[in-house]
């Protein structure tokens, strides 16, 4: 799906970004890395957790190219948006994440013991990888988004 089709079918809207919305999204990254490591915490509530540290970058990249997701479906939106803004060697990242959507839903909404320790870590570094390739992407584009 192209991003046009997304804004004719109202899962996109387009978004005028500042670098205080790209900061606090930023903020909210940093937080959720850090609290995804909190030791007492459930490998469940961790990795919903470290996902949501890569959605918030992932919307921050979104912003800044002037879209905001809407709707129902609003994560898997930003990870299928993401697609048409990201180079093609990065599209790996996505399909994982998504995977990681669809782990977070469970672990959210359907159960408990869902993810494993390693599946948390494995996240962890991932989100931080992606949230540092997101937070460059935007320094380069669109550098007076990025204080």
């Amino acid at each position: 799906m192209s991003l046009q089709e997304f804004l004719d079918s109202g899962r996109l809207k387009r978004h005028k970004a500042t670098a205080d919305e790209i900061g606090k999204l930023f903020d909210v990254v940093k937080r959720d890395l850090a609290d995804a490591q909190v030791k007492g915490l459930s490998a469940d509530r961790r990795l919903t957790i470290a996902y949501n540290a890569a959605l918030q970058a992932g919307r921050a990249l979104l912003a800044a190219e002037g879209y905001r997701t809407a709707g129902q479906g609003h994560h898997h939106a930003v990870f299928m948006a993401l697609r048409k803004l990201m180079d093609e060697e990065h599209h790996h990242v996505l399909d994982y994440l998504d995977d990681c959507r669809s782990k977070r839903n469970l672990a959210e909404y359907l159960g408990t013991e869902v993810a494993s320790e390693q599946e948390v870590a494995e996240l962890v570094r991932e989100a931080k990888k992606f949230s540092v390739l997101l937070h460059d992407l935007i320094h380069k584009r669109h550098p007076l988004l990025i204080k």
